[in-house]
């Protein structure tokens, strides 16, 4: 998936922004690690500060409706950090984590993302949750020169802000071939989908919309209704009696679980038959807590189950228990291996400063509990993803249904 072939779903003011400082970031780049910008030279020669603990940030929300998913990442983080520490470090220099609160608002995230970069001992960021809020703070990191992995934001154009951004997770355009594939193993005909209105919600209904019209002759079931909701609605009344006059078979959602579990509750209330098919996003325990016994039945598509049985998996999954007292979701998967990324690239390059880590992170290598860890040359790290369906209170997972979207274009597009 290059650059150039993916700028399909920003605003035109976004997107000339965007673009902007993609333009720029490479020679920005070049300068700091050539040094013919004092004062960026000045700054990552300190963010090494040799024999001083090596410091990593991580920002996501500890507060407001997303904080859930904003601690959880926190904890993963850390517990890769105390992993690393247990064996001595990296490069024989101990690792600290500091932790700030953007509320997942764009605002709070660029200002602290100043904060951040203004602080010479922070060699590398970790986090933010929401793609928009990612974006922002994105461009601050960039012109800084300070590498930043995110977890969680699967827009489309969310990597291309510069060369230092890099995430962890899915993308929006493999998120929509994984829940049609989900949508053809389940037989329906009749698709709704449901996503949040602003940035992230409209990227993902227009990638779904997209992927249809180029293989539409390959799915079995067409988009009949395509709704958005505004932030902090709790009634769905109405949107419920839309989808059931337009005769759809299952719904699709990216959205929060706090937003997704009183919509199927709602919706429960008024069919028991309809599917729905849910985002990582409602990977998580708080999930099935909030939707209760309207839970059972609800699939998804993730990365990361903990039940594996990987070692790894096991290893982690029992370390995020006994620390946050319920299993790991997704994102925070995503981020333990994030922060690994990071510290692998520190060890590669025997180096903490920030231009040694940005250049470092395009060659990671390593076997994750979210998969093969390797970024492409827009800063994606691809994933392939398992089904897992919620049975009696739990999730199970639902092997040989998933294909990866590569292997799916190779076997369905002649």
């Amino acid at each position: 998936m290059k650059k150039k072939s993916m700028c399909l779903l920003l605003t035109l003011a976004m997107a000339a922004s965007i673009l902007t400082g993609c333009g720029d970031k490479k020679a920005e780049s070049a300068q700091a690690e050539a040094g013919s910008s004092s004062k960026d030279a000045e700054t990552t020669q300190a963010a090494d500060n040799s024999g001083e603990d090596i410091t990593l940030a991580f920002v996501g929300p500890q507060t407001g409706d997303n904080a859930e998913y904003g601690k959880s990442m926190k904890t993963a983080a850390q517990i890769a950090v105390d992993e690393w520490n247990e064996k001595g470090g990296v490069i024989g220099r101990k690792i600290k984590l500091v932790d700030f609160d953007d509320a997942n608002s764009s605002e709070q995230a660029a200002s602290i993302a100043e904060k951040i970069v203004g602080d010479s001992s922070i060699s590398a960021v970790l986090g933010h949750f929401a793609s928009g809020v990612g974006m922002t703070a994105g461009e601050v990191y960039q012109e800084a020169g300070i590498a930043l992995i995110n977890g969680s934001a699967a827009h489309m154009d969310f990597a291309k802000v510069g060369d230092c951004i890099f995430r962890n997770n899915a993308i929006y355009t493999t998120d929509a071939n994984t829940m049609l594939q989900i949508m053809d193993y389940l037989g329906v005909k009749k698709i709704g989908t449901i996503n949040p209105n602003n940035d992230a919600g409209v990227a993902v209904t227009t990638a779904i919309q997209d992927m249809l019209e180029r293989y539409g002759d390959q799915y079995s079931g067409e988009l009949v209704l395509a709704e958005l909701y505004e932030d902090g609605t709790v009634d769905f009344t109405a949107t419920v009696a839309k989808f059931q006059q337009a005769g759809v078979e299952a719904i699709y959602s990216s959205g929060p679980y706090s937003a997704t579990a009183p919509f199927i509750q709602q919706y429960r209330e008024k069919d028991k038959d309809v599917k729905f098919v849910m985002s990582a996003a409602c990977f998580s325990q708080e999930f099935i807590e909030l939707a209760g016994k309207d839970a059972n039945g609800v699939v998804l598509g993730t990365s990361f189950f903990y039940e594996s049985d990987d070692p790894a998996i096991q290893s982690f999954a029992k370390k995020y228990n006994e620390a946050y007292g319920s299993n790991p979701s997704t994102f925070a998967a995503q981020v333990y291996d994030a922060a690994n990324a990071i510290l692998y690239a520190i060890e590669a390059g025997n180096s903490a400063e920030r231009a040694d880590i940005v250049k470092n992170l395009p060659n990671t290598d390593f076997q994750g509990v979210t998969g093969k860890i390797t970024f492409d040359e827009e800063g994606n790290c691809l994933k392939e993803q398992v089904l897992l369906e919620i049975e009696d209170g739990k999730y199970v997972e639902i092997p040989g249904v998933l294909k990866s979207q590569a292997d799916w274009e190779a076997e369905n597009i002649k």
